[in-house]
């Protein structure tokens, strides 16, 4: 194992566990490594990834920028390349894993996290494909300000291609559908990464996403009042039949959808107040600050 006088000035200072506490890195490389490097929350709907993105590498950050992708930065790699329409999370390429005496010791040991470390690597060799990728890289900190394009192409072809860890059989991935994966399969009603910061903004979100279906069912309403107009339509008992259950519907299913956002928000206040007392009981009972 490499000393920490090799290791450290490599690495963080501090970082955020499970638990939300602030750790010192040097007091436990291993577990900061395993925190660093976890796609766990991926993996396990990995059967699922197939309808969030394709089984390819992702593309260029150049043509992220034609795509007028905003470059947000990340530092959780189950973040990584997922996206919404006008964004795109990358997370920066740590130091330590342009170090082949870091890999030597602390990382090809265990191979989950060979695998996941070497899945991220290659993920860059993709967003970096040509020397504009590189200065893109650079203006945003994505990579070591040291780091030279001629360094880059000579670690770019020393790099294996396999094994890597499944979640980088896909390149980027749909927020949206990452979202709905986690709700409807895994019973999570915040998500995979909820864009919501205060109940307010959730409910505006969840109305906004109603507005447009209560307006085509106005629509359809209309048309359905104008058809029954008719003679032709007045008499025909499946088209009054099908207007009638139409119109009770479109009374009963605003009101049922409110009362469905208002139940949901009941529900994720109790789990983030439950989920905040645990925290809070866990710190005292540690006797700990932040």
């Amino acid at each position: 194992m490499a000393s920490d006088s090799e290791v450290i000035p490599l690495l963080p200072t501090t970082y955020r566990n499970r638990q939300h506490m602030v750790r010192l890195v040097k007091a436990d490389v291993q577990a900061f490594l395993e925190f660093e490097l976890d796609v766990t929350r991926l993996n396990v709907i990995h059967d699922w990834l197939w309808l969030v993105g394709l089984p390819t590498s992702p593309r260029a950050l150049h043509y992220q920028r034609l795509k007028k992708r905003e470059i947000v930065v990340t530092e959780q790699l189950d973040l990584h390349l997922v996206w919404r329409p006008t964004r795109i999370l990358i997370k920066p390429l740590p130091r330590f894993l342009l170090c082949p005496q870091f890999w030597q010791c602390s990382i090809c040991p265990d191979r989950d996290l060979y695998c996941v470390a070497l899945g991220f690597l290659l993920s860059y060799v993709a967003l970096i494909e040509r020397e504009v990728d590189f200065h893109i890289a650079r203006s945003l900190d994505l990579i070591p300000s040291d780091l030279t394009w001629a360094g880059w192409l000579a670690l770019a072809e020393e790099i294996s291609h396999t094994p890597v860890n499944r979640r980088f059989f896909y390149g980027e991935l749909r927020l949206g559908r990452l979202n709905w994966i986690y709700r409807l399969v895994l019973g999570k009603p915040r998500g995979y990464l909820s864009g919501c910061t205060t109940y307010g903004a959730f409910m505006r979100d969840n109305v906004n996403s109603l507005i447009t279906l209560f307006a085509y069912t106005t629509i359809v309403l209309s048309a359905m009042q104008v058809g029954l107009s008719t003679q032709l339509l007045a008499d025909n008992y499946a088209f009054g039949m099908a207007s009638y259950v139409f119109s009770v519907f479109s009374i009963l299913a605003p009101l049922s959808a409110i009362m469905i956002i208002v139940l949901l928000m009941g529900f994720i206040f109790i789990i983030n107040l439950l989920r905040t007392l645990r925290i809070r009981g866990k710190r005292i009972r540690q006797g700990a600050g932040v």
